[in-house]
């Protein structure tokens, strides 16, 4: 009983101590309450008989799951960072008598109470916290949302069970650290500072790294970007070719340098060099993609894939150099201004802990940046995935036939009378009996010439499909079933259609070199119209980005190439319904044929989809937050530690006749150092990944997404980082007032 009541009075002498992290372990709880509640074998949202969320139950368990086991390193660093503040306590309990034993559990126990505390309101502010979740998931399902309050007993267990095994994990981890620590070094645990000897040595342990992959990436480059040194490449990318060679060619002169270097040569300017090279590299390496768009540069994806992950390299090493260097620069300012009001005070603060805590800030930094791509990339990538969703399943029922086997990767069939002829009308009888439909179009796409068909056919693996057509009175059909105006044509015009994301400059190109085509029916005219880009899925294409309308009479003339069956139904269609039509499809004989037959429901393309995209928004959302709030408290807590172990100076400062409203400048600064450089430095990261992608998939953006919607929804992103750094930034201040004033 006197253990237990030492325990609460040590929780309540604590909670300032506590205070960032039981906010943060509450708000972590809250979150993953949040999101779990979705795979509730009690969540029952009203999303209709159209779809079905078992998929998401598990693919949003799972993923919650893996990413919160981030929080035990959290955990584990604020119970490290306790028992670093109470060291001198528990040395003073040891003395009078108490077992270490007894301390360690009695620790263990005042960690499990904080526990316990959040768990209990972080399950509570879960069940409001769902309710958004649950507004998002039905925004991704176009349903209305009621805010209702509710608490799902399996959730409930669920959460308890992961978080007290969590807190056991890491109570017993401390448990035993207190344990095999000696009392002298307790008693005399806050008299130590901070390293001021030769700092800054495990950045030299990633120059050999650095060395070997300049090294890899130089023959990489003079191997794959020779042949850009001819006359059929324009002079810019020639001058990009021979400076990605000539860069990492520096580098690794540099290195060489830095290796055989006298010691009293000058370290800083070595390490400067190395970072104005690296940058170089950086922004070398970032245009590619604009090459690529706007130049049309020829490179796979492989190369272009190795030249992504050196660029990934290149920013972890340029941030690790960067706070090296930062380091240093701080020390010349204060040379130079130290005599300046109370700077020998402040860069004193920043140095003493600079010093032995780059690595700690690199690592914080680059998981910034990682957090803030997350945030980034995640409306990029969801309006991506929702607006090709929506393009790319117009109709209700889209049944199509493949000639040419792409599963396979080779032609199956040997001639043209195994090509598809079927109409589909083995499917009459259920659909009329389980599905009104408003309209439906059977159809077929032609081979422009028969010799299309043998030329692919003699080898399938190098000759790309060919460009097949449509008729005027189908495609005029798919139109008015999609809501759009028909269009006409006389008898030698043929007009195109292309995939909508196809970029303006690509089809310009290829009318200008197709102002005519020659048929089986006869040679036609383009139309003096404009290409068409309206959204009419892309099955019919054959693997291209085009697809000829030509008249009807000419059709006539030409031989069919693949089989097709678009139906439009007067109300949406059931889930089961679909999954129906969908088995009775694949049971039937057609599957057994060398031609592949397939049919697209759109409420299954839909259900299922927009499942695995709401898993991949909550999942980026939640690794996000949960990286943002570690990084923060990990800096609350950094600044804490100094608050305690420097409160001395403070007191120095007040009897040399400093005022208070100079020491809460004093305080102001420092913190505004040690948040502000890394965030900044990780927004600018963060941003240009962000330019990045605009620049690389421009053209996606602007079909699936919209630049307006984008924008928004970036704003909206900025705005919750803002409130959550500003959060951590003020009560972090306050607690560093009161403790540097206590």
């Amino acid at each position: 009983m006197m253990y237990a009541k030492l325990a609460l009075e040590n929780v309540k002498k604590s909670t300032k101590d506590y205070l960032i992290y039981i906010v943060t372990l509450t708000a972590c709880i809250s979150m993953f309450y949040a999101f779990l509640s979705i795979s509730s074998n009690y969540y029952d949202p009203n999303i209709g008989a159209e779809f079905n969320l078992d998929i998401l139950g598990d693919g949003i368990k799972y993923a919650i799951l893996l990413i919160t086991v981030l929080l035990m390193f959290l955990m584990q660093y604020v119970n490290h960072f306790m028992i670093q503040r109470r060291k001198r306590e528990f040395a003073i309990q040891s003395i009078i008598g108490m077992e270490q034993s007894t301390i360690a559990r009695l620790f263990f126990v005042e960690s499990l109470i904080m526990g316990i505390f959040s768990l209990i309101v972080g399950i509570g502010l879960g069940g409001v916290f769902s309710q958004f979740i649950t507004a998002m998931l039905l925004q991704m399902y176009h349903k209305p949302f009621e805010f209702s309050f509710m608490l799902f007993p399996d959730t409930i267990i669920l959460t308890i069970l992961f978080f007290c095994i969590c807190f056991a994990t890491v109570g017993l981890s401390q448990v035993r650290t207190i344990r095999k620590t000696k009392i002298i070094d307790m008693l005399n645990a806050d008299r130590k500072n901070d390293i001021l000897g030769p700092p800054h040595k495990w950045i030299y342990k990633l120059f050999p790294v650095n060395f070997v992959l300049y090294l890899l990436i130089t023959f990489y480059n003079i191997r794959t970007l020779s042949y850009y040194f001819n006359g059929e490449f324009e002079l810019v990318i020639k001058i990009w070719s021979a400076i990605s060679i000539i860069v990492p060619i520096l580098m690794l002169i540099m290195h060489i340098r830095e290796r055989f270097r006298r010691k009293e040569q000058n370290t800083v300017k070595q390490l400067f060099l190395i970072e104005c090279i690296g940058l170089l590299e950086l922004i070398i390496l970032s245009i590619l993609p604009v090459f690529k768009v706007y130049l049309a540069m020829p490179m796979d994806k492989g190369a272009f894939n190795v030249y992504m992950g050196f660029l990934f390299w290149c920013v972890v090493f340029g941030v690790s150099v960067f706070f090296v260097l930062f380091s240093n620069y701080l020390l010349v300012i204060k040379e130079r201004q130290k005599y300046k009001e109370e700077n020998l005070f402040f860069f004193g603060q920043l140095l003493s802990k600079l010093k032995s805590k780059t690595l700690s800030m690199t690592l914080i930094c680059l998981t910034l940046t990682l957090s803030m791509a997350l945030f980034f990339v995640t409306p990029l990538l969801v309006g991506w995935a929702q607006g090709f969703l929506e393009k790319r399943v117009p109709f209700d029922i889209q049944i199509s036939s493949d000639y040419i086997g792409m599963q396979s990767g080779y032609i199956g069939i040997q001639s043209e009378k195994e090509l598809p002829v079927t109409d589909y009308s083995f499917l009459d009888s259920f659909i009329e009996k389980n599905i009104s439909v408003r309209d439906d179009c059977s159809f077929k796409t032609y081979f422009v010439n028969k010799t299309d068909f043998y030329n692919q056919l003699e080898n399938s693996r190098k000759n790309a499909p060919p460009i097949t057509a449509i008729s005027l009175s189908d495609y005029n059909h798919l139109l008015k079933m999609a809501g759009y105006d028909e269009i006409s044509l006389r008898d030698h015009e043929f007009t195109t259609q292309w995939l909508s994301i196809t970029p303006q400059d690509a089809i310009s190109t290829y009318l200008e070199a197709h102002k005519s085509i020659r048929t089986d029916g006869g040679d036609l005219q383009r139309a003096d119209i404009s290409a068409h880009t309206v959204d009419l899925g892309e099955d019919f294409y054959n693997f291209q980005s085009v697809i000829y309308i030509v008249p009807d009479h000419i059709c006539n003339k030409l031989t069919s190439a693949n089989t097709f069956r678009y139906m439009m139904a007067d109300k949406t269609i059931s889930y089961d319904i679909a999954q129906e039509l969908k088995s009775y499809f694949e049971n039937s004989s057609l599957t057994d044929s060398l031609v592949t037959y397939n049919i697209t429901m759109r409420t299954i393309e839909v259900n299922d989809n927009s499942a695995i995209i709401f898993i991949m928004q909550t999942g980026l959302t939640y690794s996000a937050i949960i990286l943002f709030v570690t990084c923060f408290t990990i800096l609350a807590l950094q600044q804490l530690s100094d608050s305690g172990k420097y409160k001395y100076r403070f007191r120095v400062l007040r009897n040399m006749g400093v005022e208070e409203p100079h020491i809460r400048k004093l305080i102001l600064k420092q913190l505004a150092v040690w948040f502000g450089v890394p965030v900044i430095l990780a927004l600018i990261l963060a941003g240009a990944f962000l330019v990045f992608l605009i620049v690389g998939f421009h053209m996606q953006i602007a079909v699936y997404i919209g630049v307006q919607r984008l924008v928004q929804q970036l704003l909206i992103v900025l705005a919750i980082l803002g409130v959550l750094l500003i959060s951590y930034f003020i009560s972090t201040w306050v607690l560093f007032n009161k403790s540097a004033s206590a």
